[in-house]
């Protein structure tokens, strides 16, 4: 992680909250509590993601991610991409890791964006709620569009940040 986005995130992030207190202490004391409640529930989640990353990192050797998703992979390597962005289930904070991950091991920026998008917007694994809720017909064409729109904007992405759309 680029140590300065952090830097100026935590600047923020304080920031806001010196104006919150001047504003209103107990609205601002209220706002801290949830938020500090809402990192404690979710740091074993947020734990085990950074512990999975870390095996993968280590057992996950670069050859292999070449092999599947590397530029020489052509069209195959957005494709697979799509494919496993859309299978793998979890909070999208964990994508974001990951997909610094595959690019450290070969990834191209336009299958790295492919992969994240497919995570965040196609619901493989929430299909058959998403079917109880808005109909077989809605929910496959959405998935199948969003399917669709992640490899266009992955290739966009690609061809827009380094002149290759793999």
């Amino acid at each position: 992680m680029n140590i300065w986005g952090a830097i100026i995130y935590g600047i923020i992030v304080v920031v806001s909250y010196i104006y919150a207190v001047n504003k209103s202490k107990s609205d601002a004391k209220k706002a801290f509590r949830k938020g500090w409640l809402q990192l404690l529930k979710r740091l074993p989640i947020i734990t085990a993601i950074f512990l999975l990353i870390g095996l993968f990192d280590v057992f996950v050797p670069k050859s292999i991610v070449v092999s599947v998703i590397g530029k020489d992979r052509g069209f195959l390597s957005i494709l697979n991409s799509a494919i496993f962005g859309t299978i793998i289930a979890g909070p999208v904070s964990s994508a974001y890791p990951l997909g610094v991950l595959l690019l450290e091991k070969g990834a191209t920026i336009a299958v790295t964006a492919v992969f994240l998008n497919a995570w965040v917007m196609v619901g493989f694994v929430t299909i058959p709620f998403e079917i109880s809720v808005f109909g077989k017909r809605f929910t496959l064409t959405r998935n199948a569009l969003a399917f669709l729109g992640t490899i266009i904007i992955g290739m966009l992405t690609g061809l827009i940040l380094t002149g290759s759309v793999l």
